[in-house]
């Protein structure tokens, strides 16, 4: 009678989410088994000969081969945050690399964040989550996964701009393009879709905190390609490493930066590396910072 009557009052949920919604398996396993099906594509990949070449990728790394493409037009219809989790998940890849080290033949992976920006395959995401520094790679290349673990190999390296913390690479595939939105201020919403930590579809809402420039020596054209790669972008949405490269969206869906950087502001002394010093620093505040989609825009159309 006791069961019965605790039913009645605290019914029973069946569905811990609404129909069609997908649960991740962010399990040991589930992790593992997605990591190895990527890392097994990888390989056929490298076996059939569709993955760039390693030494024409660094090269492209340095002199980019621009082409030119269409921006999509800046979409006007408000969307429900579940209506933009849905949008920015059709246009999101994970971007970086598949590689064999100096040290073992198992294949790795190193992927961050990327966004389609046209409907014929250009994606873009940061400098940084394509660059080669400090990785020993001894055979691979650069890859983009799509949300349902497709591989495809990077066929192209359009733009790659260091300081802007942008670059634009080309795969043969259809894309659903996010517009890129530069008419926003502080106080407009701003949703982010990433993986921050491994922490698979993780989906946050803030808002426009600020925008501001990183350097003075910008020139006096702060229209230019080279002023807007010190325009930066911060906002109040969640982010951490592996979110790189990201799109950080507006209400209407259009893409208004990706994520770049994550800075804590400290205040204190820290201890040093052999426990010396007060060691009472204390993070103050977390600067989540994105390059904005006006940079993308001036990057994207910078091809002759």
């Amino acid at each position: 009678m006791k069961l019965l009557l605790l039913t009645l009052l605290f019914p029973v949920t069946l569905s811990a989410q609404a129909p069609g919604v997908a649960i991740v398996d962010q399990s040991r396993p589930g992790l593992k088994k997605e990591k190895t099906a990527i890392s097994d594509q990888v390989e056929s990949l490298m076996e059939d000969e569709k993955l760039l070449p390693l030494e024409e990728t660094k090269a492209a790394l340095k002199n980019p081969t621009p082409q030119k493409f269409e921006l999509p037009a800046t979409r006007n219809t408000r969307l429900s945050p579940p209506e933009i989790a849905e949008t920015v998940s059709k246009s999101l890849f994970r971007v970086g690399w598949g590689y064999l080290c100096e040290s073992c033949d198992h294949w790795h992976v190193s992927l961050a964040g990327g966004y389609a920006v046209s409907g014929d395959g250009v994606i873009a995401t940061c400098a940084h989550v394509i660059d080669t520094d400090g990785m020993k790679i001894r055979k691979g290349g650069l890859i983009a996964v799509d949300q349902s673990g497709k591989v495809y190999p990077v066929k192209a390296i359009l733009a790659n701009h260091d300081k802007m913390d942008a670059a634009l690479v080309k795969i043969d595939c259809k894309t659903t393009p996010l517009p890129l939105n530069d008419q926003i201020r502080p106080g407009d919403l701003a949703f982010c879709l990433s993986r921050p930590l491994g922490q698979r579809d993780y989906f946050s809402k803030g808002m426009v905190n600020r925008f501001y420039w990183d350097n003075h020596q910008r020139g006096d054209d702060d229209f230019s390609l080279h002023a807007l790669a010190h325009l930066k972008l911060n906002v109040s949405s969640r982010w951490a490493q592996g979110s790189s490269g990201s799109p950080v969206v507006d209400r209407f869906g259009n893409a208004i930066g990706h994520v770049a950087l994550i800075h804590p502001l400290s205040k204190g002394s820290p201890a040093d590396l052999k426990g010396k010093g007060k060691g009472d620093q204390t993070t103050m505040i977390t600067l989540h910072t994105a390059t904005p989609a006006r940079a993308v825009m001036a990057l994207a159309r910078s091809m002759p």
